[in-house]
């Protein structure tokens, strides 16, 4: 199939389409190295005005266009777009807007009888410290502990929740609009020192999860994407308490895990995905290795001086790229035996990567 996969970071989700043996269209608002190897061609998606939806819109519908793919495949930042004259592979925009809001995911898990975190507007209903977010985001971006009523800086789309301890998880899930299969549960990296991530910023997966919690959250991710009526590959994020599985989030995209996912079961899950809109889901998957991803984020601000594309790196930035300080530079991957096999590795991976920042100036 002709596509064309269109967003700010969408590497991982068309070199799943490339190995399915689509024909693969992308922009993408990096073009990476390695994004080379997975696509027909490839150009720079413009990021000027892409907050207003308009223009959003008419970007896509100029990339059209020009390719005259038979599929479209919204990525990060443009998943809520609408687009006309062409099938989307996502969920619709009306439904991606709505269940991106995590004032209103909260409300519904809650009527619905799901685990949820107490969820407000203000401070005034919780007891400090309590967590401020963005209503909307993703990756952590924004995430930070108020202590007292005094830290609140109630700037607009932010909303508190009560503080929740736990192991950070997610499911992996493809949905067909009325039943769902979890294809793998995995580890989430938050805010890894190691990785140079800080604060709350996600920084990677292990899949599978190990150990796996008593409860069955592969089942209640399975329940809350099919009665959400979602489609294709979405994701349900947790909390591991000792009280229980507690849901963070749901997440109706493509999520990070996809790497792991696919190197720890074999599946391809863009297929999985593209499958899912013609009714078909697939067999829950064993799991034949452990796979680790993590993303490595820059101490300081530097500029790309050479090429950084190992056999165990992704999102690799090209020469004469500027990387901000904190943003991530690039992922590294590995495989293994066992989560201590994994983890190991990716550490050792992670340090050759920081090892090459030191200096006031350049990465080489």
């Amino acid at each position: 199939m002709k596509l064309l996969l269109i967003g700010i970071n969408i590497r991982h989700i068309a070199c799943s389409a490339c190995r399915a043996g689509h024909e693969v269209h992308v922009v993408d608002g990096y073009c990476d190295l390695d994004l080379e190897s997975c696509a027909l061609d490839m150009t720079l998606l413009s990021r000027d005005g892409l907050d207003g939806s308009n223009r959003a819109e008419e970007l896509i519908s100029e990339h059209i266009e020009r390719v005259g793919p038979q599929a479209v495949v919204l990525g990060p930042g443009l998943e809520e777009a609408r687009v006309k004259g062409v099938p989307v592979l996502n969920n619709p925009a009306e439904k991606a807007a709505r269940i991106s809001d995590k004032l209103w995911q909260a409300r519904w898990l809650e009527r619905n009888g799901f685990p949820f975190i107490r969820t407000v507007t203000s401070g005034e209903d919780l007891d400090f410290p309590v967590m401020i977010k963005p209503r909307r985001g993703a990756g952590g971006v924004g995430c930070r502990i108020a202590q007292s009523r005094s830290d609140l800086d109630w700037g607009e789309g932010l909303i508190a929740q009560e503080i929740v301890s736990g192991r950070a998880a997610s499911v992996s899930v493809i949905c067909d609009g009325k039943g769902a299969r979890a294809l793998a549960t995995n580890e989430q990296l938050i805010g890894e020192s190691w990785t140079g991530a800080k604060g709350f910023r996600y920084c990677g997966n292990i899949t599978p999860l190990e150990p796996l919690p008593k409860s069955d959250i592969a089942s209640m991710a399975e329940r809350i994407v099919a009665r959400l009526g979602l489609v294709g590959s979405n994701g349900v994020d947790f909390l591991l308490t000792e009280e229980g599985p507690v849901v963070v989030e749901v997440n109706c995209r493509f999520q990070g895990s996809l790497d792991t996912v696919e190197c720890a079961t074999g599946v391809n899950v863009f297929e999985a995905h593209l499958n899912s809109f013609r009714g078909l889901l697939p067999s829950r998957p064993a799991i034949q290795c452990t796979a680790g991803r993590a993303i490595i984020y820059a101490p300081r601000s530097a500029e790309i001086k050479e090429r950084m594309l190992f056999p165990w790196t992704a999102d690799v930035p090209r020469p004469g790229s500027i990387i901000g300080r904190d943003d991530p530079i690039l992922s590294v991957m590995a495989k293994g035996s066992n989560r201590v096999e994994v983890i190991s590795c990716l550490q050792d991976r992670a340090a050759m990567i920081r090892e090459l920042t030191k200096g006031p100036a350049k990465i080489i």
